[in-house]
This record gives structure tokens, sequence and C-alpha cells, in this order.
């Protein structure tokens, strides 16, 4: 069977349907040129942030924009790392405001820049839901730079040196950190582009950094090693308590090998720890809260100028306080006795006279204050008796003092702060010791004399004086040579301890007379003579001394 034959193609067909698909392609290209070149809104599919403005003309869009973009920052921030540390920048707080016609300008640039075959690209990205402009903001230029300038003084810093942290059993040592530094007037202009942008995404400054300290075991060996320190009062007011200090020993060579080359952030010491003795709570409690020891002497108020310069160094003893171990000067605590410091001249010894002085007087608040320090027990450093006895305080229980000479010290060995608190009125000097008691002991005093050193008379001519005229230049004083004890009963136990060994000096009586009248020429003795005459007695000593001027 033969085949039908095909039919053949018409060649005279081809060259019309070139120029037409030619057309149309022509056609196609001119429309999209057209579209991409004279389409007059915003492209399609097009958004300022998540805000739809596809399809709208500028003024339409920046309407919208305005309308609708607060909620893109109401509770946006921008989170600013600086070295290992973050801060965060609401951004309410530095915009100023959403520009919206800037914002539609950016939205109708989307597809409009670079050839045909770019602008074609983006106006298809956004088609597919890939066109965000980026919308314009405002920045509140003032906000900001005080944003900054918080952060800056937080970040912006010299290096740290190493610290450290005491446990019972542990001392933890923390590594120095590295100094800060970072160009302000950078940062601000880079935050003020991201925010203008309304590019909300954390934001890295870059920093230069100052190497920390190394860690110095010796230095903190000597900041920490130390016996323990028991709280103390501030003698500012008498009332706060300075806390008290554990005492603190490690192996300072242990410590060294454990730090090794200092790489670590952190590094673990073992450490010995010893209680104080007092603490702030214990002294908090027992602050001044016993008598330890209260003394009077009386003193004659008739005398204006003495009592004037006891008064004086009362006054400057007053609410004196002695932490435990401290030492008191009774020159130092009162200083010089001057005229321009109020002091009197008044009766004080000077060799085995009674003279006029300056700050005569000042003796018998020493005086009574050594006392009052014996019955307290506490630790005397220095004392020194008087060259004569006084009638203020018993044999062996006087404190003599003078600037540039003999002071009184003594020291407080208690294991709490003391307070002297010393009153002049009525006749009467009182010093008080207060403190802490820690046990009932008690103390009194006892004194012996060793020996008696007895005054004599003794008579010179005056021939300035009529014969038979005599005038008492200088009063007798008793001497003595003594011991003082205290006796201290303590958990019904009591002791005797010597206090002090004393030798007052004794001081004869001096008479002047006038000189004897001539004797008569007696005629030749009849005889039988007469019986002779017996003479006058001398005066007798007299043992009743003028004291009490030191």
């Amino acid at each position: 069977m033969k085949r039908p034959s095909k039919p053949k193609a018409d060649r005279r067909s081809l060259p019309r349907a070139v120029p037409i698909a030619g057309g149309i392609v022509a056609a196609l290209l001119a429309a999209l040129c057209a579209f991409l070149y004279l389409y007059p809104p915003i492209f399609p599919g097009v958004t300022v942030g998540t805000i739809a403005v596809g399809g709208l003309s500028r003024e339409q869009a920046a309407a919208r924009i305005e309308a609708e973009s607060a909620p893109l920052y109401r509770d946006a921030e921008v989170a600013v790392t600086i070295y290992d540390a973050t801060y965060t920048i609401p951004v309410r707080d530095v915009l100023e405001g959403v520009d919206g016609a800037r914002s539609a300008a950016n939205a109708y640039a989307v597809g409009r820049e670079g050839n045909p075959f770019a602008r074609l690209w983006h106006v298809l990205r956004a088609a597919a839901g890939q066109g965000e402009a980026p919308i314009a903001a405002t920045v509140d230029e003032a906000g900001l730079r005080r944003a900054l300038e918080a952060i800056a003084a937080e970040a912006l810093t010299e290096p740290v040196a190493p610290t450290w942290e005491l446990g019972t059993d542990t001392m933890t040592i923390h590594a120095g950190k590295p100094g800060v530094h970072f160009d302000t007037a950078a940062v601000e202009q880079a935050l003020t582009d991201k925010i203008c942008a309304m590019d909300f995404e954390p934001y890295a400054v870059s920093t230069e950094l100052t190497e920390a300290p190394a860690i110095d075991i010796d230095a903190i060996a000597a900041a920490v090693i130390g016996e323990a320190v028991s709280a103390t009062v501030d003698k500012a007011d008498g009332q706060t308590i300075i806390p008290d200090r554990a005492g603190v020993q490690f192996d300072v060579e242990q410590a060294r090998r454990i730090i090794g080359d200092g790489s670590a952030d952190s590094y673990t010491i073992p450490v010995t720890t010893t209680p104080a003795k007092v603490t702030a709570d214990d002294l908090q409690e027992k602050l001044f809260r016993d008598t330890l020891a209260r003394c009077s002497t009386d003193l004659n108020e008739g005398n204006v100028p003495r009592t004037n310069n006891v008064r004086l160094a009362a006054a400057a003893i007053d609410g004196c306080i002695l932490e435990p171990g401290e030492h008191f000067s009774y020159n130092d605590v009162v200083g010089e006795r001057t005229p321009a410091r109020g002091y009197k001249a008044a009766g004080a010894y000077a060799g085995n006279e009674i003279i006029d002085e300056v700050g005569g007087g000042v003796c018998q608040p020493s005086s009574t204050l050594y006392m009052a320090v014996l019955r307290a027990d506490l630790e005397v450093t220095q004392r020194v008796n008087h060259s004569f006895t006084v009638s203020y305080t018993p044999l062996g229980e006087d404190a003599t003092v003078s600037w540039g000479g003999p002071d009184f010290c003594f020291r407080n060995d208690t294991d709490y702060p003391i307070k002297i608190a010393a009153r002049q009125a009525d006749g009467t000097l009182t010093m008080t010791i207060y403190g802490t008691k820690t046990s009932d002991k008690t103390v009194t005093t006892r004194t012996e004399v060793l020996e008696t050193f007895s005054p004599q008379t003794i008579e010179k001519v005056d021939r300035s004086m009529k014969s038979g005229e005599k005038r008492v230049e200088t009063t007798p004083i008793t001497g003595y040579s003594t011991r003082t004890y205290k006796v201290i009963t303590e958990n019904g136990q009591t002791t005797e301890v010597l206090a002090n060994s004393s030798r007052y000096n004794k001081r004869d009586k001096l008479v002047y007379v006038g000189p004897a009248a001539p004797k008569p020429v007696e005629p030749p003795a009849p005889d039988p003579a007469p019986a002779p005459v017996e003479g006058d007695a001398p005066d007798a000593p007299s043992d009743d001394p003028e004291q009490g001027a030191a």
C-alpha cells in the first residue's frame, strides 16, 4: 500500500510570522519600560517597615506612614555593646519623630534606580513581598547625647586593680579589669544614622583597652594578713561603733602558685581567720556600761585663781576616750598652761618654797585622776609624787605634773574602751572612769608609812628686827617614806599589789629673831649673891604644815 505523502509547508508564510513575533516582543518591552519608567505611584508590594504603601502616591504614602508609624518604635530599643557590657537606649527617648515625606520618597525609589534589569529585579522582589524601604526619622540630638553621656560615664573606665573578698576559710581574688576607651563622637554619629534609618539592630562599639594591673599577691598579703582587731568606738561622738576585724593568715607562696600566670578571672586562696575578742555587737551592748572607779577631792573655791585652773584642766579631760591599749598623757590632754589659754597664777611647789605660778593647782586633777586609775586597776606608766605632802589626797595617792617636766600617764589595759568624766562644782573635784567590767573585781588602797621625817625649828638672826621679835618665815612640813598597795578582790580571793613607793621631803620651820639685847655692866655682886633667874624655853616646832598649794 502506498502511504499518503505529507503536505509540504508553505514556505511563503515564514517571512510573515517573524515580524509578527518581533512586534509582540517589542510591544511587551515597550509596555514593561513604560511601566518601569512611567508608572506614577509607588510600585506594588513596597512597604515602609510593616506599613504597606504600594500603589499609593508619595503624598498618600507620607500621610499613611505618619499615621501608622508610632507602633514601630513605641517599645523599640537599641542595644549598645561596649566591651563586655550591653546598654539599651529606648528609641522613644531619642527619636524626635518620623519623617513621612522622606520615608515615602524612600518607598518611591524602590525599582527606580539602576538599569532596566536592576529596576525590574527590585519591582519583582517588591511584588513577591520583599520590597521594604527604609523609614526615615529625625533624631533628638540632645536626648541621644544625654543617653550616651550616661552610658559613657559607666563604660569609659580606667584600668581597675584586682580586688579580693574574705570568707571564713577562703579568700577570693578577682583579677583586675582593663580600661575601656572609645570615640564618643563616632558612636553618636553611628547611632544617629541607625535611628534615622529606624535600624534597631544591636550595635557593637569599637573600643580600645588599657591593660589591667597584674595581681600583686605581696601587696594583698600586706593589706590582708594581720592580727584580729576588736571593735572600737568613734571618739568624735563617743557612740558610733567602728566594726571589728578578724585576724587573717595565709600562705603567700601557695597563693602565688594558685594564681600562676594570672589569666583566670578569679582565684580561691585558703586562709585562716581568728575572730576579734570584742565584736561590734558585743561592744554595742557593753560600751561604757559600768563605772570602773569614781574619786573626789575637796578644794577651796575661795581661792579663785587656783579653782579656775582646776576647772580648766578638768574641762580638758572631761569626755576623753581611750581605746584598748591606748595611753593617756596628762600633759598632752590638758596642754600647756598659759595665760592665753585662761590659766591664772596660783600657789605651787618650787623647791622648798610655795610660789605663785601660772597653772598652779593643776596637780589636783592629775592626783584625783590617779586615785581613780588605781581603783579602776588600770596600768600606770608614769607617776611622780610631790616633793612635799598635799592635803587633798591620802599619802601615796598624789601625782605631780609640770609642763616640760613630770607627767602622769596610764594605759587602758582592758578589752573595752574607757571614758573619763571630770566635774568640778561646789568645792569638789570628781573623776569618774566608765568602761566595761568583765568580772566582780573590786580595788581599794592601803598605804604604809615606812619612815617619818620630823621637821626641826631653825632660828636665824635678823638684825633689822628688834630684840625679842620673832617672824616665822617657813612653816614646817613632815616628810614620809611610804608604800601604797592596791588591794584587789576578785572571785572571792584578795591579793595586794604594790602600786608605788613615795618619798615626801620634810621642811624645817624657819624663824627669824631680833638680835639679843646687850648685857648691862653688872656691879660687884653683893655677898651673899642672889639666886639666878630661869630664862624662857625656846618655841616648840610646829607639825601643822600649810599644804595644798600644788
